[in-house]
């Protein structure tokens, strides 16, 4: 039996798109099944596994779904495919999983595919590729791919794009039925262990430091960038055994939590190292940073009596004051007072970034003065070490410090 693609597309709207594709998928050597999810009305061509199909055993039936709101029925089709198919894939008969379409189709084929593990291939041929695809994507690893002309007749645009998405759906569930297996073995074998890190453009020099330390000393290492996602990513990794140690230099994402930054990784950020009790070692680097839309887009609460920094054309920074520090400083403090000994808190007392020091745009230690002591005063008496360096986090031997503090708790936790 070849490599299974599972499809799924709204074939009220997309039958004739979506049969091309199928077509193009069984040529390119895998297998493909259909789904229809479309809530709009009769299907314009024949699925493998019609809406009736994903209403069996629930109280939905295709008529309910057709009278509902469209918002409500997008939302019943999302629930209905993400149960489905998480039944064809505990029973091994999924290789990759793709979809097309516009706003209703992404967020029904997407919602299903940010449940699927990390690995099993993802690929969504979107018109909404070119926008805010973070609603969509998340933390997952789907690979979204623009539809260029819209989802609408076989063109010579069309047919090129939907080609190349066949062709690439087929060999990635055929990559996966063949190769993944080596993969999934490696993710959970713990001969050798895992530390997880973040960073960020102004934490490199640091993180690296601290990474190649660890590295030379038998560990491998896990760097995510913290943009929201990537702090999700690594907690997610950690919940599944995948990561041992964390060694998290980069905290910017609690800072776009509590100020309403774009690397927002929600609320739940440093929780999964203490639920899993394992070692951590958290430095407060880019704990000075919120990251912002361009100079042009701003939102107006930021425009004014603000540090703000040109990182990038598609891309502000604005440091955070003595008041965003306290609050970022006491979600910590919430977060890391049930860890024990199992965390610490290093202080770069130096500076946060490269961009927080002397004659730098973002140096203000009245603002760190804050974070740092409500990190000492919250977590006194909690079992946490709060140890202060004097050094900045990118002067040489900090990120060396780091990882040594990080190793002796890991050889004392592991027993090596």
């Amino acid at each position: 039996m070849g490599a299974n693609v599972v499809f799924i597309a709204t074939y009220d709207t997309k039958g004739l798109e979506s049969d091309y594709i199928k077509k193009r998928v069984i040529a390119n050597g895998a297998l493909c099944t259909t789904i229809d999810v479309g809530v709009g009305g009769e299907p314009t061509a024949r699925p493998d596994v019609p809406l009736s199909k994903l209403c069996e055993g629930t109280e939905l039936t295709v008529e309910s779904i057709h009278r509902m709101p469209r918002g409500q029925a997008v939302a019943a089709a999302s629930n209905l495919v993400e149960q489905y198919v998480d039944r064809e894939f505990r029973a091994g008969r999924i290789d990759a999983v793709i979809g097309i379409g516009g706003a209703g189709g992404t967020q029904i084929v997407t919602q299903t595919m940010r449940t699927l593990p990390l690995g099993l291939p993802k690929l969504m041929l979107s018109t909404l590729a070119s926008g805010n695809t973070r609603w969509y994507l998340e933390d997952s690893d789907i690979a979204i791919m623009p539809s260029i002309a819209d989802v609408a007749g076989l063109n010579c645009v069309t047919m090129m794009i939907f080609d190349r998405f066949a062709a690439l759906a087929a060999k990635a569930a055929q990559w996966y039925s063949s190769d993944f297996g080596a993969h999934a073995r490696r993710l959970l074998d713990r001969s050798v262990l895992r530390v997880g890190q973040t960073m960020y453009g102004t934490t490199t020099k640091g993180v690296t430091r601290a990474r190649e330390a660890l590295e030379s000393k038998g560990y491998e290492t896990l760097v995510f960038h913290a943009s929201g996602a990537g702090g999700r990513a690594m907690e997610n990794l950690i919940h599944d055994g995948v990561i041992h140690g964390v060694l998290d230099m980069t905290l910017a994402e609690i800072g776009a939590y509590l100020v309403g930054g774009l690397h927002n990784a929600g609320p739940k950020r440093l929780e999964a190292a203490v639920e899993c009790k394992i070692p951590m070692v958290l430095v407060p680097g880019a704990a000075d940073t919120i990251v912002l839309p361009p100079m042009d887009e701003l939102p107006d609460k930021f425009k004014n009596g603000r540090t703000l920094n040109y990182h990038n054309p598609t891309m502000t920074t604005m440091r955070t004051n003595v008041e965003e520090n306290r609050r970022i400083g006491e979600f910590m403090v919430e977060k890391l007072k049930g860890a024990g000994s199992l965390a610490k808190v290093l202080i770069p007392r130096g500076g946060l970034s490269s961009i927080d020091r002397p004659g730098e745009i973002f140096y203000l230690p009245e603002a760190n003065e804050m974070l740092f002591d409500t990190l000492k005063q919250g977590l006194a008496g909690t079992g946490v070490e709060v140890i202060e360096d004097q050094r900045h986090l990118y002067d040489p031997g900090f990120g060396e410090s780091a990882a040594e503090l990080l190793d002796g708790m890991m050889k004392e936790f592991y027993k090596k």
